[in-house]
């Protein structure tokens, strides 16, 4: 592991649990097919980018919440709903963020995020306090 690597690695575990950032490094779904993609999100997205000064880790998830939902990339919507409530984002704070791209973005796509957002939240509050849930997310649940 480089620099990069092992900053973005480190800067991934505010986002996911331990068990998750690990077994994201060593069960890569992809590696067959791009085994460098892990590697270049890893020290790229969260090695130079999420590192950076200037924005804590809530204010940072919320943003790429609205960005991936805005580009309809649904299974990135799953995936960074369940990072911002790892993060601390709250439900008032990512459903009112969801609202407001209602004029930009339209309907369909806010609905689909509120959706994952509620199979997410359906569980209940615990899921907000501890979304290190061991065996699966609810999140993953379709």
């Amino acid at each position: 592991m480089n620099d990069r690597f092992t900053k973005g690695y480190e800067t991934i575990k505010q986002y996911v649990t331990e068990e998750e950032a690990a077994r994201m490094i060593e069960s890569d779904a992809l590696a067959d097919v791009a085994p460098d993609l892990r590697k270049m999100i890893i020290e790229f997205a969260y090695g130079d980018v999420y590192s950076r000064p200037g924005l804590d880790a809530k204010s940072r998830a919320l943003v790429v919440i609205t960005a991936v939902v805005t580009q309809g990339a649904a299974p990135q919507t799953k995936t960074h709903i369940k990072r911002g409530l790892h993060a601390g984002l709250t439900k008032t704070e990512i459903v009112e963020a969801l609202l407001q791209l209602v004029p930009y973005i339209g309907f369909p796509r806010v609905q689909i995020a509120l959706t994952f957002f509620s199979r997410c939240h359906r569980i209940g509050k615990e899921l907000i306090k501890d979304v290190s849930l061991k065996s699966s997310h609810p999140c993953d649940n379709d």
